[in-house]
């Protein structure tokens, strides 16, 4: 039991949004640690949340502990996601339905006077449902959902696109290029020198069949990306990481034979992905199709692992660290309910 509190009590640091920056050695402020994507975000100095409004069309910034929305911000069509450079110079908003990013000038942080207006639009690709801000504050990354794309945003000075990589006709999707990957999560290693894409659904497995509980996988694309070159082929594909389904820890009687037989599920929706140290969880609505359907087993609350996102080889670490949530609400910790 104390070593489920501990796991527990390990993802939800892991999940937890960006902590407020230090300055480096040369006095460039930057993120003390990895960056991730998020619908919601937090200013270096921890004083200031912000967070999209898709219906509403608007950005808001709230007072941290204070409950109290200070301003809300009209974008472009239904905002998904908001990062912040490490300085609080500049908000970035992904737009999905625009197919823009929003850039918001902040012009004053302090929450007794802030102030803040959109400065300019960047049309960026289809769908950008994802952004994210490296540590060092350099590069924004933007992921294109509907085009299979990572447009790459030059923040050193007034933002401009370097360019795109194309996932799509990548090893990333291999073996299949004409398949639609679909970026969704993003993460950035706090030396800034790697991104990962998560693509949002999963795919078939070499030998796999459609609608077994082991028939896809998840799928993360790494990216190594140098935030000091403006040449858009020096933030390249490097690796593609599959993700293998999981014994779920639930049975049913598949055979009829009364007899329950274990269940599995694949990673599926990886809508996000999240760094600490040199593992990267990825929360996710896991797929198990096998028949017959149920509610408790059709699908999987899983955070699943990946090692090594630091260095230049990474594996599937599920098999050690993965998570079944639905476990948790089937068997709660004595006392809690």
């Amino acid at each position: 039991m104390a070593h489920r509190r501990r796991r527990c009590a390990a993802l939800a640091a892991t999940l937890a949004v960006a902590a407020p920056g230090v300055a480096t050695a040369k006095g460039a402020p930057k993120f003390p640690g990895p960056t991730t994507s998020s619908p919601v975000t937090i200013s270096r100095d921890g004083k200031l949340v912000w967070v999209v409004n898709p219906k509403a069309d608007t950005v808001s910034v709230l007072r941290a502990g204070r409950d109290t929305v200070l301003r809300s911000i009209k974008v472009g069509d239904e905002p998904r996601a908001v990062a912040l450079d490490p300085v609080n110079r500049y908000a970035y908003v992904a737009n999905a339905a625009a197919s823009t990013v929003s850039v918001i000038a902040i012009s004053d942080q302090r929450p007794t006077r802030f102030r803040a207006a959109v400065a300019r639009t960047i049309t960026t690709g289809a769908e950008p449902w994802n952004i994210v801000a490296a540590p060092d504050g350099r590069r924004v990354y933007v992921a294109n959902s509907s085009q299979d794309t990572i447009t790459v945003l030059d923040t050193t000075a007034r933002p401009k696109i370097l360019g795109s990589v194309d996932l799509a006709n990548s090893r990333c999707n291999d073996p299949d290029r004409l398949r639609h990957f679909q970026p969704r999560g993003l993460a950035v290693t706090s030396n800034s020198r790697h991104l990962y894409v998560t693509s949002f659904f999963a795919f078939t497995r070499p030998g796999g069949r459609q609608g077994d509980d082991n028939g896809r996988q998840g799928v993360v694309c790494r990216l190594d990306v140098n935030g000091s070159s403006s040449r858009i082929r020096d933030y390249r594909v490097a690796a593609q990481i599959a993700i293998g389904p999981r014994v779920t820890g639930f049975t049913i009687d598949s055979t009829n034979d009364g007899q329950p037989d274990p269940t599995s599920a694949f990673p599926n929706q990886l809508q996000s992905i999240v760094i600490r140290g040199n593992t990267a969880y990825l929360p996710n609505i896991a797929a198990s199709p096998d028949g017959p359907l149920k509610f408790n087993v059709d699908t999987q609350a899983f955070v699943n692992t990946i090692d090594g996102v630091a260095g230049r080889r990474q594996v599937d670490s599920s098999a050690a660290k993965f998570l079944n949530l639905h476990l948790g609400a089937r068997d709660p910790e004595q006392g809690k309910k």
